[in-house]
């Protein structure tokens, strides 16, 4: 038997986790109180499930209570790989997580929310149109560099993401955010709060806006209420909405599993339809290539 146990985890914790910030968090809120103090080859399925109990009664969300056994779930992995523990692991089923927001932003709603941001703090609406006009989620946005800017090929670079690195290009209004604060900046992150500090996530100030427009009212499922990540939903509602394929969405999204761009497939009917009038047309071409072919014939014999 082994006496190591989660709390002297130490080192080998750290290397087991994906966000070492909010993980560490995790651990020290949710999985330390209850079993840091256990040895790891005496930590049972049924230790699990109890933990899944007092944190489901914490009135956590599904999503968030996946991250806890998730992690947890690492760090049990970890430490057989580095054979702190002989195993076998716990067995434990994960909660299932529908989690997916499909809410997106209509025309109307969005210049009602960006002019309301850019009455109370103009950084805040330049992030939300920056957001609304790349589809890049917020912690992409908040870690963007001056070097990620190519102003003269209009694209950003999105780099050490939680997905896919890639190139989005910048449309017309994009680009003018995108030197206007290269132009402000001194040596720090693309957006700064007014201190010069990183912005960490979008706070009070946007949430206050969301409200001030109406735009939660009345909504009870928290899959449809307007966040900061709606905007990201907006714009690649948008786009196949405009007939751009699901296939161009899903690179300037940087998705790394096709499934998640399919959510957007139902609004975008006409383009099944679209796809096989051109495939008849497609077919019948040739054949009445071959007609003409044979009337030309005829005529100069």
């Amino acid at each position: 038997m082994n006496h190591y146990n989660l709390m002297d985890a130490g080192g080998w914790k750290t290397a087991s986790i994906r966000k070492p910030k909010t993980d560490i968090q995790v651990w020290e809120m949710h999985i330390a109180p209850y079993l840091g103090d256990k040895t790891l080859d005496s930590v049972k399925s049924i230790d699990i499930l109890r933990l899944r109990s007092i944190i489901e009664a914490k009135n956590l969300s599904p999503q968030s209570v996946h991250h806890v056994l998730g992690l947890l779930r690492r760090i049990l992995r970890k430490a057989i790989q580095w054979e702190l523990n002989s195993g076998p692991l716990p067995i434990f089923e994960m909660p299932r997580v529908q989690n997916e927001r499909t809410r997106f932003l209509s025309l109307d709603e969005s210049e009602l929310l960006l002019s309301e941001l850019k009455r109370r703090f103009e950084l805040w609406h330049d992030i939300s149109l920056f957001a609304l006009s790349t589809g890049l989620r917020s912690g992409e946005i908040f870690n963007l560099l001056p070097e990620h800017i190519n102003l003269s090929a209009k694209t950003v670079a999105v780099v050490d993401t939680k997905s896919v690195n890639r190139v989005v290009p910048l449309n017309g209004a994009a680009l003018e955010i995108a030197e206007t604060y290269l132009a402000r900046n001194t040596g720090s992150y693309l957006f700064t709060t007014i201190y010069g500090n990183k912005i960490q996530f979008a706070g009070k100030l946007y949430r206050r806006a969301v409200e001030a427009c109406g735009l939660n009212n009345g909504i009870r499922d928290r899959r449809q209420r307007v966040v900061f990540h709606t905007l990201r939903h907006t714009f690649a509602s948008w786009l196949v909405q405009g007939g751009t394929f699901l296939a161009v969405v899903s690179r300037l999204l940087g998705h790394s599993d096709k499934k998640m761009t399919m959510r957007y497939s139902h609004l975008a009917p006409l383009q099944g339809r679209e796809a096989v009038m051109y495939l008849e047309s497609y077919m019948q071409n040739p054949l009445r290539s071959i007609k003409k072919k044979k009337i030309l014939y005829m005529v100069t014999s």
